[in-house]
C-alpha cells in the first residue's frame, strides 16, 4: 500500500514514517473518547508569542506573529518581533518586549560598531556571540529567548539563544 493510498479507515503500522505532517493523532483521539471515563480530549496549550526560522540553500527564513499579550489580554496588535541586527543578520524575540528591544538594539550598535572598525560585514556567529554572553552575564534576568538568522560568508545560519545564554545551531527552529 502506498502513502497515498492511506486513509482515515485503513490504518497501516508497517509504513514508513515520511517527513511532513503526521495523522497518527487523527486515530488516536476517536480511540480516547471511546475510552471508559475520558470525557473530553486534551487541550491545547497556548504558548504565547510564535517565533521561527528556516535555512534553505541561498538564504534564510524568519517569520513571528505580531500579537503582544499581557497575561490572558492582548497588548497590542501590531508589535514588532523581528528585529535588524545588520543588513545580513535579523533576530525574532519572544519574552518581555522591553527586553527583546533593547538587547537587539545593544547588539546591532555593537555589531555596526565592530563593522565600521573592520570594514568587513558583519558574522553570524559573532552576533550569537556578542547576544549569548550579554544574556548568560544577567543568568536569565533578561527575558528574551531568541532566533538569531543571517547570511555571511559560511552561508546562511539559524541559531537559537535561550535567555541564559545557551545556544544551538540549527536548520530550523521555533
Amino acid at each position: 500500500m502506498s502513502v497515498s493510498q492511506l486513509t482515515m479507515s485503513s490504518p497501516s503500522l508497517d509504513v514508513p514514517s515520511l517527513p511532513g505532517f503526521d495523522f497518527d493523532l487523527a486515530l488516536r483521539n476517536p480511540m480516547i473518547l471511546g475510552m471508559q471515563g475520558a470525557d473530553k480530549l486534551p487541550q491545547a496549550k497556548k504558548t504565547g508569542t510564535t517565533i521561527v526560522a528556516v535555512v534553505y540553500k541561498d538564504g534564510v527564513v524568519l517569520g513571528a506573529d505580531t500579537r503582544a499579550t499581557s497575561g490572558s489580554e492582548v497588548a497590542e496588535k501590531n508589535c514588532e518581533k523581528i528585529h535588524y541586527l545588520a543588513p545580513n543578520l535579523m533576530c525574532c524575540g519572544a519574552g518581555t518586549a522591553a527586553d527583546t528591544e533593547m538587547i537587539t538594539q545593544l547588539v546591532a550598535s555593537q555589531l555596526e560598531l565592530l563593522r565600521m572598525n573592520t570594514h568587513s560585514p558583519s558574522r553570524v556567529v559573532t552576533a550569537c556571540t556578542i547576544l549569548k554572553r550579554r544574556l548568560y552575564q544577567y543568568q536569565g534576568y533578561i527575558s528574551a529567548a531568541l532566533i538569531l538568522g543571517g547570511c555571511d560568508l559560511n552561508g546562511p545560519a539559524v541559531y537559537q539563544i535561550h535567555p541564559h545564554g545557551s545556544t544551538a545551531k540549527l536548520n530550523y527552529t521555533t
